[in-house]
């Protein structure tokens, strides 16, 4: 029972905090119970997780692994809370962003804590429409009303593909659990496949499903860019690692869409990057590139590949988060835009922020000592062990080339001179300090001592 602690806790913690805002809308007290909440939220999930808790009943399948991946949910959104309190207040956002986040891990931890297509929908659906809500939360900001509505629009057909393929899947086996089952060449389950893939590739925005996320992200808050494009991501590759393990392998050649899918986002988000110029949009497109990574990873199951790529997509969350936490500071500034023109000699102007995203870049580039590369070689040795050559080249070809642009950034913050010799001041404050140093400081941890994690993840991750 104290598995479901965590969600007890948050779930009591939002509605706590919806009561509290109608009699002080204060984003200061907001913003610190909500990161209280998140905060001890992921330290019980992670202290349950390594004292071996389980919980297995009223639908619901909680073990030390999705106990893992609560707690990284729940701390990550902590961070993100605790880094974005003063950003909403610069920015006059509506204080309901605080508690949306919440409801966003909420409904991630309820997706990640079964194998029923229905409490899985649960989850999804709850996550989803506040993703959706919260993307529009600038005020008086056409284009983040207009990001939300694209979001909105293009994240319903992902509802109605996992509608349609929960429907063939059921068909197809009688069962509503995602478990082993045999059917051969069975065209319902092949469909069922197909469809649930498709559902969650619009989620995680691989292309060709990612029209959604460049125009999502660059419209919506940054700071709530950060989250979403980062805290999600684990709940969404949570499920689609539960569909790698129990239905693509029973499909014919399936694997191979999969892996297809990943190359196609990994270029597509590797090379459309290099044309941006504003640096917010290109780590959109990174995140298209990022999804194949994992996609790749995905696409042969065996324990390296895909322990790797959940320790890949963990790392690359607080990675990523850092970066786009980064360029919300910036823009607190409020003359600053993301055009890569604005980075030039950004370390003339803070010396701390330029250093802080250059290594978030570094990091995303997957280069030692840097958690990602530990990432990045596993999923790289698993497609060998797993005699996937061609998958394996790609990767790192793909690799290499997104090494570019962001390099591109770092030259502009470190050796291009100023268009204007503008006085522009960059206020940093000690939460804005603690909030980078801290996801700074997980990267490198992880990098350094990558068996924490791997140890945790391999304890559960193949006994479900």
């Amino acid at each position: 029972m104290k598995a479901l602690y965590p969600d007890i806790i948050t779930t009591v913690g939002i509605i706590f905090l919806i009561i509290l805002e109608l009699f002080l809308p204060s984003f200061d007290l907001i913003g610190f119970l909500g990161f209280s909440i998140s905060f001890v939220s992921g330290v019980l999930a992670i202290k349950y997780s390594l004292a071996g808790y389980r919980f297995n009943e009223w639908l619901l399948d909680i073990n030390v692994f999705s106990l893992l991946l609560k707690g990284v949910i729940y701390i990550l959104t902590s961070f993100v809370i605790f880094s974005s309190v003063s950003f909403f207040k610069s920015k006059k956002t509506f204080v309901e962003n605080v508690y949306t986040f919440l409801l966003i891990s909420l409904g991630l931890s309820i997706m990640v804590s079964s194998k029923n297509l229905a409490v899985i929908l649960a989850g999804l659906e709850l996550a989803s429409i506040s993703m959706y809500i919260s993307v529009g939360m600038l005020r008086d900001d056409y284009i983040s009303k207009e990001a939300s509505f694209k979001y909105l629009v293009l994240g319903s057909m992902a509802t109605a593909f996992f509608g349609i393929g929960s429907a063939f899947y059921i068909g197809a086996t009688s069962h509503l659990d995602i478990i082993s089952v045999s059917v051969n060449h069975n065209s319902a389950f092949a469909l069922a496949s197909l469809f649930l893939f498709v559902a969650f590739a619009l989620k995680v925005s691989a292309a060709p499903f990612h029209f959604w996320t460049p125009d999502a992200y660059e419209g919506a808050p940054t700071s709530t860019t950060a989250f979403i494009s980062t805290v999600p991501k684990i709940g969404f590759y949570a499920v689609i690692f539960l569909l790698a393990s129990y239905i693509f392998p029973v499909t014919n050649n399936f694997s191979y869409i999969v892996g297809i899918v990943g190359v196609i986002s990994m270029f597509w988000g590797n090379l459309v990057a290099y044309a941006q110029n504003s640096a917010k949009r290109m780590l959109a497109y990174s995140s298209i590139g990022h999804a194949g990574y994992f996609l790749i990873g995905f696409s042969r199951y065996n324990p390296l590949s895909v322990s790797s790529t959940i320790f890949y997509v963990i790392v690359y969350a607080f990675a990523t988060a850092g970066a786009f936490l980064v360029l919300s500071i910036l823009e607190k500034n409020q003359s600053w835009n993301h055009d890569m023109n604005n980075y030039r000699a950004l370390y003339r102007k803070s010396p701390f922020l330029a250093t802080a995203l250059a290594l978030f870049l570094f990091a995303l580039i997957g280069i030692p000592p840097f958690a990602t590369f530990i990432g990045k070689l596993g999923i790289f040795l698993g497609l060998v062990n797993s005699n996937a050559w061609f998958f394996a080249i790609l990767f790192v070809i793909g690799s290499i080339i997104a090494a570019g642009y962001y390099l591109k950034l770092i030259v502009y913050m470190f050796f291009k001179e100023p268009i204007t010799n503008d006085n522009v001041s960059l206020s940093l404050n000690l939460f804005d300090t603690i909030g980078i140093s801290a996801f700074l400081i997980i990267v490198f941890f992880f990098g350094i001592f990558p068996n924490v994690l791997f140890d945790i993840i391999l304890r559960d991750m193949f006994h479900g």
